[in-house]
């Protein structure tokens, strides 16, 4: 199947903070995907950027495999649940995530920490979202 063209693309930054199992971390509000649908969804880890775009250093590509993130879709309570390693398109082969065009609620969805044995404190997990506006 051949990739869409991106039709826009936004980088958003979550700081895991300190560190502790099974905390939750949720998204801030990002006013440019409010109300757009994503189909896409890549995470980066410190290999593709070292730093976040607020200075912050990006956590580990190992990092990345003590984290989940859960996706809330709209609002009707619909969840998805997804290893934050597996959106890392360096560690899947150069594969992108695609996703049935979902309207996100980036406010009610957030990350946990199911680990913490390559993470550092006030680290950041950077995830890219490619979408279409509203």
């Amino acid at each position: 199947m051949l990739q869409p063209i991106a039709e826009r693309t936004y980088l958003v930054e979550v700081n895991v903070g300190a560190l502790s199992v099974q905390k939750q971390v949720n998204f801030q509000f990002i006013p440019q995907l409010e109300g757009a649908t994503i189909y896409a969804i890549q995470s980066f880890g410190a290999t593709q950027l070292a730093l976040s775009p607020n200075g912050s250093a990006v956590v580990t590509t190992a990092g990345l495999s003590d984290l989940t993130v859960t996706f809330a879709v709209g609002d009707n309570q619909d969840y998805f649940l997804v290893p934050v390693a597996d959106l890392n398109s360096a560690s899947i082969s150069g594969f992108i995530r695609m996703i049935s065009d979902k309207k996100l609620n980036l406010t009610k969805s957030f990350i946990t920490l199911q680990g913490n044995a390559n993470l550092v404190a006030n680290q950041s997990v950077l995830f890219q979202f490619t979408y279409r506006a509203r």
